[in-house]
């Protein structure tokens, strides 16, 4: 059986070889929950009222022009009143209502009433909601006769269509506490050039308050003056601030930031930042004044030198799919472990850990050597975890959460921040400074959700938010398990109205859509990573590789276990 496993996980290896918030004046299309590339798009100016318009009219042309950018949204202040005009804050959020919910009106009023699906602070952080909009919206005859707005909803009030085409999800990103690589923390801006000043603006004023306390703030005293971009897809970004500008360590951290904060953006291949009031820009050595976006390669999120191989395991070991394997005979990986059912290997590839049969012992080994040692004696054992520092985290059968100290020790986390419940399972995001945990409820359901990571004394599991995966207002949704596909989104195994599927889920819950299978018989597991394709497992052992949304195929048979690095 394991010959059969290898010779088909070979195949796949060869195969993988191959306030910045809502502006007002001055300074994207949202995105899928596996985002790729931003493009601007194309802005659809919005239309004043009509003299003779009636109140249905006129609510909807108000809400219709909150979806499109104006300099102090001065289109939808035409359709209040001037007193409401000159009172209504667009700037302090936006508030995302359900689709199928239209205005509701009489000749002389108009309500809106919807179940609100999400919010965006003034930062241009989204939330899942579970309120509701109910509002009138005080229609009135101004002196000309034409019905006006009285009582607007406070900030933007947008549908889940609008939003998805009038807003994109920009993603700028900070360094981890100890300034080695980066971490994304996702934003919402208006769709157009005024993402490019959102961009710049979030890196500038720094992570929102939840991600804040796990990175390194960006500390620099400056504010953007202009940012434009020419035909040839260069960024260029001028700043303003006291004196000559920050240190040139302070400036290569923002190059860094600017640069991988732009690379999202389609048809974008360079960044150059000035000082205002100095001639040249900044420069900085191996690129000079004009840095690809392309470039710190070693700053990314997800390891630059981090093993893609697939491993399983299989008659109680593990095995790797090696790139120009012969024969199709299993290559045993570790080979000091053995009678194990679940597993994990080191990104680097170079350390294994692994849960025996009766889940009672972790082991831990070296992959090339054959030695073996427990590491940590439990009930209940479940798949283990590395993270990008290098610590081993576990959670046992009581769904107590271990991670290892860097002298080798375990330690027991407060886990208290994910409400009441069991931890079932986790996936730490490849930064190690976010953490997706499925919490098993009393109720028997079972949720998902992102934790913070925060090694500022020890390690700390904080400010859990639950994300919410129904994909329908009448089903209960239950995670099976999770992996992070991107930076930034997860792949959740969600069990809901008698099927069970693979969702792709924006990590802030923003959009959700299944990528299939649609007919396996009890899939438990999945294998996913940055820039590999996904694998699901089922309670059979049958290994099902994606190639597209809802087009999966067999890859294997006979495993407990399938994982990548991590």
């Amino acid at each position: 059986m394991a010959k059969v496993l290898t010779a088909l996980l070979v195949a796949a290896c060869l195969l993988l070889t191959g306030c910045s918030g809502v502006p007002t004046s001055g300074p994207v299309e949202r995105v899928s929950a596996d985002p790729g590339h931003i493009n601007s798009g194309v802005e659809i100016a919005p239309a004043p009222p009509a003299g003779d318009a009636t109140p249905i009219e006129v609510v909807e042309g108000f809400l219709h022009a909150q979806a499109s950018w104006q300099p102090n949204y001065r289109v939808a202040r035409a359709y209040l009143t001037p007193e409401a005009a000159r009172t209504w804050q667009p700037e302090v959020g936006v508030r995302i209502y359900a689709e199928g919910n239209p205005v509701m009106a009489t000749d002389t009023a108009a309500m809106l009433r919807a179940p609100v699906v999400g919010t965006l602070d003034t930062s241009g952080s989204y939330r899942q909601s579970a309120g509701v909009l109910d509002h009138d919206f005080g229609l009135v005859k101004d002196a000309e006769g034409h019905w006006r707005i009285n009582t607007p909803p406070e900030g933007l009030t947008i549908s889940e269509y609008l939003f998805t085409s009038a807003f994109s999800r920009v993603t700028p990103y900070f360094f981890e506490p100890g300034g080695q690589w980066l971490v994304p923390d996702p934003r919402y801006f208006p769709r157009g050039t005024q993402a490019y000043e959102g961009a710049v603006r979030a890196v500038l004023e720094g992570p929102t308050a939840w991600l804040a306390p796990a990175v390194r703030p960006t500390g620099v005293d400056a504010s953007l003056a202009r940012v434009s971009v020419s035909s040839d897809g260069l960024v260029s970004i001028v700043l303003r601030g006291p004196g000559d500008g920050p240190s040139a360590d302070a400036r290569a951290a923002l190059l860094t930031q600017f640069a991988r904060t732009f690379r999202q953006f389609d048809s974008l291949a360079a960044v150059e930042v000035s000082w205002e009031g100095v001639t040249e820009p900044w420069t900085l050595s191996p690129y000079g004044r004009t840095i690809p976006v392309t470039a710190f390669p070693d700053a990314d999120p997800v390891p630059r030198q981090g093993s893609r191989q697939l491993f399983a395991v299989t008659e109680g070991r593990i095995v790797r799919a090696m790139e120009g394997g012969q024969g199709g005979t299993s290559l045993v990986v570790a080979p000091g472990i053995s009678g194990v059912v679940t597993g994990a290997v080191r990104s680097d590839a170079v350390a294994a850990a692994a849960i025996t049969a009766d889940r009672s012992s972790l082991l831990l080994a070296p992959l090339a050597e054959n030695s073996v040692r427990q590491s940590l004696a439990g009930a209940g054992l479940e798949r283990p975890n590395f993270d990008r520092q290098g610590l081993l985290w576990v959670n046992d059968g009581a769904g107590v959460l271990w991670v290892t100290q860097p002298d080798g020790t375990w330690v027991q986390l407060d886990t208290s921040a994910v409400g009441e419940g069991t931890i079932e399972t986790f996936r730490l995001a490849p930064d190690g400074v976010r953490i997706a945990i499925v919490v098993a409820r009393p109720s028997g359901s079972r949720a998902l959700g992102i934790a913070r990571v925060d090694r500022a004394e020890g390690v700390h599991v904080r400010e859990w938010r639950e994300v919410s995966v129904t994909t329908t207002p009448v089903s209960q949704a239950s995670v099976v398990d999770v992996g992070w596909r991107t930076p930034d989104s997860l792949l959740a195994l969600v069990g809901e109205s008698r099927t069970t599927q693979v969702l792709a889920v924006a990590q802030d819950g923003s959009s959700i859509a299944s990528i299939g299978p649609t007919a396996l018989a009890d899939p438990v597991e999945l294998a996913v990573a940055p820039g590999v394709p996904p694998m699901v497992r089922t309670a059979a052992g049958d290994v099902w590789r994606y190639n597209s949304d809802f087009r999966w195929s067999l890859l294997g048979s006979g495993t407990t276990s399938v994982f990548y690095p991590g």
